[in-house]
């Protein structure tokens, strides 16, 4: 069953060069469902063009984001009458994501893997950014304060005044 599918699988990525149409990496009902409910717990929407969207309060706990296009998306908290709904993206997987100029202001973000990740003018005020590991990212110009960074791996980032910190390189 599993080799039917990846064969399948293999047949489609075939196909789509062949009639020069872009594959994608995240299944499109997903992408549907995230933008009508706010939420995708688990799901994956690598490769996803979510740039410029107003994801307010998303619920992205564990969700495969790796190279998806999330420059100029608003995931700050969304305001509601008596609380304040934090946008969740504890321990989602960004490796490689284009944030630039997001908004993840007070975002729930503990556990994120932003490796690689371009977060470029990003605003990242107040943000739970604790044992993310931020490994070769771009935060040149973002605004960092009051952001936790508790146990983060830094190590080949581009810090916001544009300096280099290694400090969570290993050492061989």
């Amino acid at each position: 069953m599993h080799l039917k599918a990846c064969f399948g699988c293999t047949l489609a990525v075939i196909a789509s060069f062949a009639m020069g149409s872009q594959c994608l990496a995240f299944d499109k009902a997903k992408l549907d469902t995230f933008l009508s409910t706010n939420t995708c717990k688990y799901c994956d929407l690598s490769e996803a063009d979510l740039s410029g969207r107003d994801l307010r309060g998303a619920d992205l706990e564990n969700a495969k984001l790796s190279g998806a296009k999330l420059s100029g998306a608003n995931l700050s908290a969304l305001p509601m009458e008596k609380r304040t709904k934090r946008a969740n993206l504890q321990r989602a997987n960004l490796r490689g994501a284009d944030l630039t100029d997001a908004n993840l202001t007070n975002a729930a973000a503990a556990g994120v893997y932003l490796r690689e990740a371009d977060l470029t003018g990003a605003d990242l005020s107040g943000a739970d950014l604790s044992s993310a590991n931020l490994q070769d990212a771009n935060l040149t110009d973002a605004k960092v304060e009051g952001a936790k960074l508790d146990n983060a791996k830094l190590c080949r980032t581009i810090m916001p005044d544009g300096s280099k910190d290694d400090s969570g390189c290993v050492q061989m």
